[in-house]
């Protein structure tokens, strides 16, 4: 048996290498000969000759001809052609230019040299990759898809209304794209040559089917290894979906053919989606949705909210089929295992991609990033190292959740930490502390020392006591911190850096310091403006009214003035202040939200002065606020609440929900994929009491 296990492994392992080989082979061939940047004393020469050449020479052979001291950056251009594909596409030179308020300081002139890659051959070798990483997950007894054609078909058809919704992005990917299966020449005659779709959806075909074999002998086992999609995040490189998104919607579509799904959860969430319908307004748009790529709607048509409607519903039963069918399979300290090897090397794989611009593209292309890589081993100014994560913010969290949930299932489980685990621990405790997330690192701590406490002290009359004194001290550190600030200053933070960053034209009188109404906070004048030239968002307008003019209470703060105070010392004022100003819903909108993954009638609808790049609202409440608006949120806080009561007994599971309800309100970790799966399959573990201290899995 152990032999045939090494015989499997072996070729496994071969197959690998040699799918790599021809990969790496097409970023390392040409048939014209380089020329040595020896050869030149001018960078420009170095630069025209190969911006003219274009498409002929490989990543490798460019590398090694630059020898200047320029720093040099490697990306793809996923709008590259299949003959282009490995090839230099373009060479972008950015001369040194002055930093903001740096005086005398100059950023670097960079190179940064891209390479084409292609959506069908992406789509192909990306997925060969992800599904060989798959396949050695180890076998368990084998789970028959009974209806097998019919959840291939319909996964197919999903991706093509995908393909047909967001046909603006696509369309700027490649000159041949075209979304119909037929169309009519000149002479009114039907033609059936676009063989761009028919390639695309036939690839497409060949890997539902190969996921379709490797799922049948592994989907028992799938849930204990989860947490390598942190490590492979399954973006395709050339294509707005996520390989592991497509593993839950099969997984979704299975559970719906086979039995009926949760009726009122259905019912609720057709419901939504109706409003959703009627309420779009239909614009083939292309917005650029950056860093959350592969999860997140491009464009705003009645085709892309369907596939992303049904897509989050469909990952959302996958996630909860996988559970329920995995349950006698699930190993607490495999999952905990995984966790931190698959954290240890994310953090492994982040140093080495920052130190080598070969190894920062390559892992960008195997591992499926969202978003390259970081190029140095230094913070982005001082502040945060995200590694191959999208978000610093996002990735801290992980490594925080990943020590207290092994923490837990090794004091819960009686499982001994041995010399590997204490090394994984520290490689965490270092990637936790680059990413500098005070408010993951801040809850890690707490509900550490509620872990102990609990675990250590059976008196409940002491615990309490012990409780009682950390929220004295807690609320006497408050009073001093807050003591030393205006709360007049506090209480309108929000409001201020909203009305800061509105796209204001009026032409104000400024007093004798040269302030301006808004400047001063003024916002009693500002509300009387009129408002074409005041351009404040619907939601700033509402809250800029309560703020000024909402009875509250003598001495008693309002829910308002509170979150912003809140707001200031969590580092949120500016970012939630953008948020209110961008966010311009009317009241269908506002109620019932835009829909899943569905960012761009925010950013699209109402323009402040951040009108370019992906600013997301920095809170996985105000993200989702934009998907179901607020009917969805409070039902969805009625729903968790219910769920924390109904199961209080799994003390430690409700203490893992916590940790992330409390990093949730700010950071947008949810609209992550991996970082969601984590959440949801948390929530099904403490359904199902895996996390009960009196529950044994082994």
């Amino acid at each position: 048996m152990n032999k045939l296990v090494s015989v499997n492994i072996f070729w496994k392992i071969l197959v690998i290498l040699i799918s790599l080989v021809l990969v790496f082979g097409y970023f390392s061939n040409s048939e014209l000969e380089p020329n040595a940047s020896e050869s030149y004393n001018d960078f420009s020469e170095w630069l025209n000759y190969y911006r003219e050449l274009q498409c002929e020479f490989s990543l490798f052979e460019i590398k090694n001809s630059y020898n200047f001291e320029h720093e040099i950056t490697l990306r793809n251009e996923p709008g590259g052609n299949v003959e282009c594909f490995g090839k230099n596409f373009y060479i972008d030179y950015i001369r040194e230019k002055k930093v903001e308020d740096g005086f005398d300081k100059f950023s670097p002139s960079k190179v940064i040299l891209r390479i084409s890659t292609n959506l069908h051959l992406d789509l192909i070798f990306q997925s060969a990759i992800w599904l060989i990483v798959l396949s050695f997950i180890p076998k368990s007894k084998i789970k028959k898809f009974k209806i097998k054609k019919w959840v291939i078909f319909l996964s197919v058809v999903l991706m093509y209304i995908h393909l047909y919704g967001e046909k603006e992005f696509y369309s700027t990917l490649n000159r041949d794209f075209f979304h119909s299966f037929f169309y009519r020449d000149y002479d009114n005659s039907l033609l059936f040559n676009n063989y761009y779709l028919y390639t695309y959806l036939l690839s497409l075909f060949i890997i539902f089917y190969f996921l379709k074999n490797i799922l049948e002998s592994r989907v028992y086992n799938l849930i204990n290894y989860f947490p390598y999609l942190f490590l492979f995040y399954g973006t395709f490189a050339s294509l707005n979906l996520n390989f592991f998104m497509l593993v839950f919607i099969f997984l979704g579509i299975n559970k719906l053919l086979q039995s009926k799904p949760n009726f009122k959860f259905s019912v609720i969430y057709l419901f939504f989606f109706a409003i959703w319908m009627m309420n779009i307004e239909n614009i083939d748009s292309n917005f650029d949705v950056d860093k959350i790529r592969g999860f997140a709607n491009t464009s705003q048509t009645y085709l892309s909210l369907i596939f992303w409607s049904f897509s989050f519903y469909l990952v959302l039963i996958g996630t909860y089929y996988l559970v329920e069918i995995s349950k006698e399979n699930i190993n607490l300290k495999l999952i905990a295992n995984n966790l931190l090897i698959s954290s240890s090397l994310l953090v492994f794989f982040g140093i080495l991609s920052s130190l080598n611009q070969i190894f920062n593209f390559f892992s960008f292309y195997i591992f499926g990033l969202n978003k390259t890589g970081m190029n140095s081993i230094t913070s982005v100014e001082g502040n945060a190292w995200r590694g191959l994560a999208p978000s610093a913010e996002g990735v801290g969290e992980f490594y925080a959740f990943v020590i207290l949930f092994s923490i837990i299932v090794f004091l819960i489980k009686n499982f001994k930490f041995n010399t590997l685990h204490y090394l994984m621990i520290l490689i965490n405790l270092y990637g936790l502390y680059r990413a500098n997330n005070a408010a993951a690192i801040i809850s890690l701590v707490t509900l550490l020392f509620i872990t102990v406490i609990h675990k250590n002290i059976t008196d409940k009359k002491i615990r309490v006591l012990i409780y009682l004194l950390l929220i004295v001290i807690l609320l006497i550190g408050s009073y001093f911190l807050l003591s030393s600030y205006s709360f007049e200053f506090l209480s309108g933070a929000i409001m201020y850096e909203s009305v800061k960053a509105s796209n204001i034209e009026y032409e104000f009188n400024l007093n004798q310091y040269k302030q301006s109404a808004a400047e001063e906070a003024n916002y009693g004048l500002l509300l009387g403006l009129p408002e074409n030239e005041v351009n404040f968002s619907s939601s700033l307008r509402y809250l800029l009214n309560s703020y000024t003019f909402g009875n509250r209470f003598q001495n008693i703060p309002s829910i308002l003035s509170s979150i912003s105070a809140a707001s200031y010392f969590i580092n949120r004022s500016e970012k939630w202040g953008i948020f209110v100003s961008k966010y311009n819903p009317d009241i269908t909108e506002l109620m019932f939200g835009y829909g899943p993954n569905q960012f761009s009638e925010y950013f699209l609808g109402h323009n402040n002065i951040y009108k370019d790049g992906l600013i997301l609202p920095h809170s996985s409440i105000l993200s989702y606020l934009l998907f179901i608006g607020l009917i969805g949120l409070s039902l969805l806080f009625v729903i968790i609440g219910k769920f924390i009561i109904s199961n209080r007994d799994s003390f430690y599971g409700i203490l893992l929900l916590i940790f992330f309800l409390i990093n949730f309100i700010k950071s947008d970790s949810a609209v992550y994929f991996p970082n969601l799966i984590l959440f949801s399959i948390l929530i099904h573990l403490i359904r199902i009491k895996s996390l009960c201290e009196d529950q044994e899995f082994e």
